[in-house]
């Protein structure tokens, strides 16, 4: 399952689109395991108001990994598809972190 959070933008082919946060969250809370890549976009513009962008998910997620609360595909591939290439290097060294720490646990 190839999961895309974006506000605007069109997923690419074979990927779920998510708008907000708060849904990413319980979509990843419920199909952790199953997820081959997250596509992640920062501003999501009106959608914020729902949980925030897509750096508040990514850390989100790397605390829910590390405490327990969160299963995740050690295969996971984290990407972010931001404009900001800042928040979207900062995005993908968080997957980064949160892939080693995966990597560590097998």
């Amino acid at each position: 399952m190839k999961i895309y959070l974006d506000d605007w933008r069109t997923p690419p082919p074979g990927y779920v689109l998510v708008k907000t946060v708060n849904e990413l969250k319980e979509f990843v809370k419920e199909h952790g395991k199953e997820i081959e890549v997250l596509d992640l976009d920062n501003y999501l513009e009106e959608y914020s108001a729902y949980g925030g962008n897509g750096i508040d998910f990514i850390r989100w997620l790397e605390e829910a990994v590390y405490t327990g609360e969160v299963e995740l595909n050690p295969n996971v591939k984290i990407v972010s598809h931001s404009s900001d290439p800042v928040m979207a290097e900062k995005i993908e060294e968080i997957g980064r972190n949160i892939k080693a720490f995966l990597r560590s646990k097998r």
